[in-house]
């Protein structure tokens, strides 16, 4: 365990959701001083209790108060549902606006570091695999296009110099236990479970980049400290096709049933991540828990879970 963050106070906004969740706790147990903002809209499927001190606000309500003694500050809060995005465009306007209040503040108050979380959606179809941080920017959907603007906002923050010292994180698929079942592993882990179904959209043969969540949480907390970039992409580098992920899941339960369901909108045919830059700054920022895995472990996480609220969150999702 590393004592570099003792004592420091961090904020993490969307503290209570899956990845802000899992990384509040981790630096909780480094003797951090941390401060979790969240509105709970999305209720978390892991308690935020042992997540430092928690503060149940919308990001736009926050005042200069709560940010007053913060060195580090990971802004994680966001609409990110891409389907939902199409319905309902206009929400995601918040993820602007948010993120301005925020570096705003920030700025008035002198926090030293800011760190984003965007997404590789802001790359769209992209021509060049495995993508770098260079490549132009291509967002297919609302949600894409929210956080494309969020990173035009760190942009100018970073031109102005000086305090907050921003950079940006596009996460690619991040999976692992207390993800929502709206996303790809969680979902086929929750229908296995309830229905001995997994559900496949489109044609199967969409690739995506995954990384575990403490393989995440562990390239975030080596960016507090030392040199950070503009943009960098937290990937693994390599991507596994949806067929790929229901093939680990069928090794386990080779009685489940594939259902067939209707491909996405403007679907993405494959993220990758160009990982030059994060392997310099992260090194060695190899991946510690290999897909196959992964998904067993956050099989038997759902296993773990009461049947009755694993089967209203799958029904929240899909009537959403």
């Amino acid at each position: 365990m590393s004592d570099h963050l003792s004592g420091d106070r961090v904020l993490i906004t969307g503290g209570a959701g899956f990845i802000g969740g899992h990384l509040a706790r981790h630096l909780v147990a480094e003797q951090a001083d941390v401060v979790v903002v969240d509105d709970l809209r999305a209720e978390p499927l892991i308690s935020p209790e042992g997540t430092g001190k928690f503060l149940e606000k919308p990001v736009l309500d926050m005042t200069e108060q709560d940010v007053e003694g913060v060195r580090l500050v990971y802004h994680l809060a966001s609409h990110k549902s891409v389907p939902r995005s199409f319905r309902q465009p206009l929400d995601y306007l918040d993820n602007v606006d948010s993120g301005r209040h925020l570096l705003d503040l920030c700025a008035g108050v002198g926090v030293e570091r800011v760190i984003v979380g965007s997404t590789c959606e802001v790359y769209g179809q992209a021509e060049t695999l495995p993508t770098p941080e260079d490549a132009p920017l291509s967002p297919r959907s609302p949600y894409a296009s929210s956080k494309v603007a969020l990173e035009m906002l760190a942009q100018a923050h970073q031109r102005a110099g000086g305090f907050p010292e921003v950079g940006v994180v596009r996460f690619f698929n991040v999976y692992g236990p207390g993800e929502r079942p709206d996303a790809l592993v969680p979902r086929l882990c929750a229908n296995l479970l309830l229905r001995n179904e997994l559900p496949i959209e489109g044609d199967g043969q969409q690739r995506r980049d995954f990384t575990y969540i403490s393989d995440v949480v562990r390239k975030l907390e080596m960016l507090a400290h030392g040199d950070i970039a503009p943009v960098i992409n937290l990937g693994s580098g390599h991507s596994y096709s949806v067929s790929e992920v229901v093939g680990f899941l069928r090794d386990i339960s080779p009685t489940a049933e594939t259902v067939r369901k209707p491909g996405r909108v403007n679907e993405i045919s494959e993220f990758r991540a160009g990982t030059t830059l994060q392997d310099r700054l992260l090194a060695p920022s190899h991946i510690s828990v290999d897909m196959a895995t992964g998904v067993h472990e956050t099989l038997s996480w759902w296993e773990s879970r009461d049947m009755d609220d694993t089967r209203r969150r799958v029904l929240l999702e899909e009537t959403n």
